[in-house]
């Protein structure tokens, strides 16, 4: 299985092949994203990995589409990202966006985004979730509030989510060729 991570900075996982502009990182390939040519042939990647570096790119609709070429069909993303409403969004001058649970509707077919046509490539939505790696070190009461969210994404989002904060939002899409 061929994996890659994209921004793998100093924690590269374990047989990845890791991408990073940063020459001090642990990547294997030096690698501006917003280049629009990640360094992979059409359809050779099993799956990418890309924690924490979505919101830093300046086009995202180019760098998705770039990563659905690689992406072999059925391929995995994986995705982590700052989630809307999260301090650590706001307190990082470098990131261009945040996230919520219709940020990759463009890329889904059947959603309302996805009819403007932005974008040939095409993803299902096999899952996306808020605090997936950290709910087990949170509050129960914060575990309560995550539990909730998970169960009610759209209420949660319009409603609450500047109230009751969470930090990640998590997803796993699948490419559709």
């Amino acid at each position: 299985m061929t994996v890659i991570e994209l921004g793998c900075g100093l924690r590269k996982a374990e047989g990845a092949i890791g991408l990073d502009i940063n020459p001090r990182s642990d990547a294997d390939v030096l690698c501006n994203l917003d280049s629009g040519n990640l360094p992979f042939r059409d359809s050779s990647i099993d799956k990418v990995l890309a924690c924490d570096v979505l919101e830093h790119v300046d086009n995202f609709v180019a760098v998705v589409e770039d990563i659905w070429r690689i992406l072999k069909p059925g391929g995995i993303l994986e995705v982590s990202a700052p989630f809307m409403s999260s301090v650590n969004y706001f307190s990082d001058p470098t990131h261009r966006r945040a996230f919520t649970s219709k940020s990759f509707d463009y890329f889904i077919k059947g959603t309302t985004s996805s009819e403007y046509r932005y974008s040939d490539a095409e993803f299902l939505l096999n899952s996306v979730e808020y605090e997936k790696n950290e709910y087990e070190c949170r509050h129960f009461i914060n575990r309560m509030i995550i539990r909730w969210a998970n169960n009610n994404m759209e209420k949660y989002e319009r409603r609450y989510a500047f109230i009751f904060p969470v930090y990640q939002i998590y997803f796993e899409l699948q490419a559709v060729k």
